[in-house]
């Protein structure tokens, strides 16, 4: 039988951390470790206990994005899972920016949210639907030109880079362009390869600044 995820959760909402707690501890394959009320002390715990996943409210005290950052440099093992009840653009790309993988709202499903912090610890992304929304219109709204590397990717990854950014799974995307979920992966890889970063969030991030989608489109 597999280890259990590892997971410490930060908020400084007794309740919202009871609540977490006490529906994954429902799961098997799930485990918390640490429970923190404020940046300092995940950072801390994060430190010492090594978890597959850092669950993180975005805003508390120390701030949301300070421990993420400061979480990834104590345990860059950890994949740093972002909650948060307000949709801010500009919030949501620093959180990836510093080393956030995923960002989910707190109204999330809570199936969802196990299965997130799943994928979390095997170093796929998930963006929740509405924050993945509020991106793209932003990018619609007007964004900074992007980079000539954009130009490096075939026809075919620019296609997949654009359904990443609209928060789309491998297997959506294959059904979408209609090809095999392996070549979506290929793909996904050789994107991340040549806008070198290193994951699909990052991707989709690059992509939505760059305005990609938006002159694609035009």
């Amino acid at each position: 039988m597999n280890k259990p995820i590892r997971i410490v959760i930060a908020d400084d909402h007794d309740l919202v951390r009871q609540g977490i707690r006490g529906f994954l501890e429902t799961h098997a394959d799930l485990a918390i470790v640490g429970e923190a009320g404020d940046a300092a002390t995940a950072v801390s715990l994060c430190g010492a206990q090594n978890p597959d996943v850092a669950l993180v409210d975005l805003v508390m005290p120390g701030g949301g994005i300070e421990a993420t950052r400061a979480i990834r440099a104590a345990s860059p093992m950890t994949a740093v899972v972002l909650l948060t009840s307000f949709e801010d653009v500009q919030q949501i790309v620093a959180a990836v920016q510093a080393g956030a993988l995923s960002c989910l709202l707190k109204d999330v499903d809570a199936d969802a949210l196990a299965d997130a912090l799943r994928k979390a610890a095997q170093g796929e992304a998930v963006l929740h639907p509405r924050i993945a929304a509020r991106l793209m219109d932003a990018m619609r709204r007007g964004v900074e030109p992007g980079s000539d590397v954009l130009r490096s990717l075939s026809q075919r990854e620019r296609e997949t880079l654009a359904l990443v950014a609209e928060g789309l799974s491998n297997q959506m995307i294959a059904e979408r362009l209609g090809i095999g979920e392996k070549t979506v992966k290929t793909h996904v890889s050789n994107v991340l390869g040549k806008l070198n970063v290193s994951d699909r969030t990052q991707a989709a991030v690059y992509a939505w600044r760059s305005g990609m989608k938006q002159r694609d489109q035009s």
